[in-house]
Order: structure tokens, then sequence, then C-alpha cells
């Protein structure tokens, strides 16, 4: 990964948060498939996922709009505030293959 590319995931990172909660907020999120996710940002490249009451810490990756968060298994895509789609990734992924649920904030 050259500097420039992680130059732009960080530019992005900071781009796509500005419009989150950041510390202990969660959000709640209602999926299309009946789950409930709750999500907080602790800082610009940071998303703590609660599913099923369990933890997951994911970390930004690369995406072309919105703020992508990756890790632990699962993939957490956000569109602003109000929007996010949540993916399993398979072992060895980094992008979801299996198709996603869209959720949407309470």
């Amino acid at each position: 990964m050259t500097s420039h590319t992680v130059a732009a995931i960080g530019l992005l990172a900071l781009a796509g948060c500005a419009s989150l909660p950041s510390g202990g907020a969660w959000v709640k999120y209602r999926c299309s498939d009946g789950r409930t996710v709750e999500a907080k940002y602790p800082d610009a490249t940071t998303s703590v996922i609660r599913l099923k009451g369990q933890t997951h810490t994911l970390h930004v990756a690369l995406s072309g709009s919105g703020v992508r968060y990756t890790g632990d298994g699962w993939q957490w895509w956000t569109k602003g505030m109000r929007g996010g789609m949540l993916a399993p990734l398979a072992a060895g992924e980094s992008i979801a293959s299996a198709p996603g649920t869209q959720c949407h904030a309470r």
C-alpha cells in the first residue's frame, strides 16, 4: 500500500465520520431482516458494533462512498448518520461477497 493510498483512506475516514457521533454514544439501527445493530464511533477510524449481545471492533476500510468498516468477521458500511449495511465477511475476505442487510437508525 502506497503512502498516497494510506492518506486517501485517512481522508475518507475523516470526511465520512464527520456526521457520526463520536465517543461513547450508541446509535441503534433496525435492519430489514429484523436484527438490531448498535454502533458507536470512538474515533475517526473505528466503529464498535453490538450484535446479538456480542461486541465487535471494526476499522475503516477503503470504499467508494460512505464509510466502510471491517473486522471480526463483519462489514459495516455507513451512509451518513441514518443508514448502514451489515454483511458477514467470509474467512480471508476484505470485502463481503455475501449480500448484506440494510439498516436504518431509529
